[in-house]
Formats: structure tokens, C-alpha cells, sequence
């Protein structure tokens, strides 16, 4: 019995090692089926993952002023929807179930709402990207928010 014991064991141990090598793939595979991670691979591997990539994405992309991001709002069905996030401006098109014109977030299309986002606040003045005044605990809530949005959005730009 203890032979069958050490045999299920091991494979539980080789499943696990062979789902934890394919992981990148897997997580490549549901994001593009539309599914979002909980613990991105990059954000495991490197702690911060998706803003390091979000850096490095954004070189070279448009400057946005907050006047031009507001012509992304989804008052315009032939425009994408932006936003921006900790400066740097999103396509979210294809959450337009949430950003589109009357729906539930579309205060927050062609804005700079970062503070908002973070706080997890509807309300108008924080919508924002002033995070001057947050202590350590809302910033590893920014940086959690900063997260989500960069794995989950495009970034097609930076706020000018």
C-alpha cells in the first residue's frame, strides 16, 4: 500500500511541474480567449511584471493632453475608447460593455482617472491622476490597479 501511496504522489508532482512549465503558455491562451489572470506569470517571475512591460510599451507611443483623450470617450462609436492609468493612456474598446456611452464606467472613458481606479471611487473629483496624497497602503493599491489595467488593456499611449 505504501508503494501506491509514493506512486500518487508522484503523480501529483509531475502534473503540478508540467502545468507550472506550460503556465506562460496557458496564461497566453486564456488572455486571448478573453479570461483574465489573477496572478500574471510576468508579475510572479518579476513582481511587477506587467508595469515594466507597460514602461517599455508605451516608449515611443503618442503623448496624449487631457484635451485630446477626451475626444475618446464613447460618444463616438467610430473612435476607440481611452482612458488613462498612472499616465499612460488605454485602449479599453473591448470593455466597452463597462466604458461605452451609458454604461456604468463611462464617466471614466477619456480621462485620466487613476485615483479614482485605485480608490474604487464613482465619485467626480477623483477623477484624477493626482496620487500625491495616498500613504503606503493606497499605493500597493495603485500598483495592484496599475496591474490589472496593464494586463488586461492595450496601451496606445502616454499622457502629454
Amino acid at each position: 500500500m505504501a508503494g501506491l501511496g509514493r506512486f500518487f504522489l508522484f503523480g501529483v508532482a509531475l502534473v503540478v511541474a508540467i502545468v507550472a512549465l506550460a503556465w506562460p503558455q496557458i496564461e497566453q491562451q486564456l488572455i486571448a480567449s478573453g479570461y483574465s489572470c489573477p496572478y500574471p506569470f510576468s508579475m510572479l517571475v518579476t513582481g511587477k511584471g506587467a508595469e515594466k512591460e507597460a514602461a517599455a510599451e508605451a516608449e515611443g507611443l503618442p503623448k496624449y493632453t487631457l484635451d485630446q483623450l477626451r475626444m475618446y470617450d464613447g460618444s463616438d462609436e467610430e473612435k476607440p475608447i481611452l482612458l488613462a492609468v498612472g499616465g499612460k493612456v488605454l485602449d479599453v474598446t473591448s470593455g466597452a460593455k463597462f466604458y461605452a456611452k451609458g454604461k456604468s464606467y463611462n464617466q471614466f472613458a477619456g480621462t485620466a482617472c487613476t485615483r479614482a481606479l485605485a480608490l474604487g471611487s464613482l465619485k467626480k473629483e477623483d477623477i484624477t491622476d493626482d496620487t500625491s496624497d495616498f500613504d503606503d497602503k493606497k499605493k500597493a493599491e495603485l500598483d495592484e490597479t496599475k496591474e490589472f489595467y496593464y494586463e488586461k488593456y492595450p496601451i496606445v499611449g502616454e499622457l502629454a
